[in-house]
């Protein structure tokens, strides 16, 4: 094989490994556990909403049981539950992609026959993972300290940067402060913000 196939094989994969990660993007935005731009509008709306509707069915789905694995539980229990597989979950996905991506990141960075323009892109790109994923974790840190039980961040290419934390409901002025936290923590403007509730 010559050089030349060589490099072409490089660049091809790299230009693979970015569609994959357009993708996972796409699929992690049209998820069942987040909601379209449309749907999530400003920051906050989505959360007002699900308040709404929690509010008027906290008390009876309190007082609900129902039978899971033979055990009679309330629906609230298994709720909670349920949130956290979904974070444990997440997270454990999260950190599993990131770490393929770095690694063949790094690989493409450490290939002799590579050329230097390919080489620099792709410590460029590992670089900037591991900098993103510095900053969600600093920022979710921060999130757990104001008495939230998980939180999960999520910085997208475009710079955006969803937020989703394990509670029931959110107050306009705990929005605000984990918007804050965002804001200055990764210098994320307001509206490239999304703040949700899994519970």
């Amino acid at each position: 094989m010559t050089i030349i196939k060589k490099k072409q094989i490089i660049a091809l994969s790299l230009v693979v490994m970015i569609v994959v990660a357009g993708y996972l993007q796409y699929s992690y935005n049209n998820s069942g556990y987040s909601k379209s731009d449309d749907e999530a509008g400003k920051l906050g709306e989505a959360v007002y909403v699900d308040n709404q509707d929690f509010a008027k069915n906290s008390e009876e789905e309190a007082s609900t049981e129902i039978v899971n694995n033979g055990k009679t539980v309330s629906k609230e229990i298994l709720a909670s539950k349920e949130a956290e597989d979904y974070f444990a979950q997440t997270k454990l996905e999260k950190e599993i992609s990131r770490s393929k991506e770095t690694d063949e990141l790094g690989s493409i960075a450490a290939e002799e026959s590579a050329s230097q323009e390919i080489k620099d892109m792709a410590y460029k790109k590992m670089v900037a993972i591991i900098d993103c994923s510095d900053k969600e974790m600093r920022i979710e840190a921060l999130i757990k300290k104001q008495g939230f039980d998980d939180v999960i961040a999520f910085f997208a290419e475009d710079g955006s940067v969803d937020i989703i934390v394990k509670a029931s409901n959110l107050s306009s002025a705990q929005v605000t402060q984990i918007a804050d936290i965002v804001t200055r923590h990764a210098s994320v403007e307001l509206d490239k913000i999304s703040v949700k509730q899994k519970f």
